[in-house]
């Protein structure tokens, strides 16, 4: 039986970088504040360096006053040095925009300290200009993404303002949502990118 050390070396290999950036502005009109009674406050959004709609994600998050952990593909020096350490103090919900390696750890690290995802969107790269994205979470939260503007190209901002607005409460649902990619087609993307939300599964006891 592997170790945790070899499961997570086996995996990605993060290098956790800042992500100090400025923020661009979206290139159409600005979408209102997603409402939301108790959500999650999260800790960090971990966003993949080499992914353009990752990067985009994170300077939204970063300028609505979120932290941000920049990595390139592999999770081991942000969980060792960082997430593992505070998750032993205290649960503390996080959030990301990444490949399905880094989710696919941090969800089952994360069954060690009562945490579950409570959030997962899947944003699929149907040809150069187009994506399907597949999101489930709490009811009110999936609600609020038939105006977050994921049908655009300027997608992944809204995928931040879901994932800073993820509602602490019990229930789920599910939608899908066609869209557009941003002007240029599909650069330096992976086919697949997930958005996610870890939290306290007591939250929902």
């Amino acid at each position: 039986m592997p170790s945790r050390r070899e499961f997570l070396q086996a995996g990605l290999a993060f290098s956790v970088i800042p992500v100090a950036a400025p923020v661009r502005a979206a290139s159409g009109a600005p979408t209102a504040p997603i409402p939301t009674l108790v959500h999650y406050p999260l800790y960090c959004v971990v966003c993949d360096l080499r992914s353009p709609s990752s990067v985009a994600m994170a300077r939204e998050a970063s300028r609505a006053g979120r932290a941000v952990v920049g990595m390139r593909g592999d999770i081991t020096d942000f969980w060792f040095h960082d997430l593992a350490l505070r998750w032993r103090e205290t649960p503390v919900p996080v959030g990301g925009l990444t490949g399905t390696g880094p989710l696919f750890c941090l969800e089952r690290l994360g069954w060690d300290h009562g945490m579950r995802v409570v959030f997962r969107g899947a944003h699929r790269f149907l040809d150069p200009r187009h994506l399907e994205h597949a999101i489930s979470g709490p009811p009110g939260t999936i609600a609020a993404a038939r105006g977050a503007g994921l049908d655009g190209p300027d997608w992944p901002l809204g995928v931040a303002r879901l994932l800073g607005a993820c509602e602490a409460v019990r229930g789920n649902a599910s939608m899908t949502v066609m869209g557009a990619a941003p002007p240029g087609g599909r650069v330096d993307e992976p086919e697949t990118l997930v958005s996610w939300v870890i939290a306290p599964k007591r939250a929902y006891e």
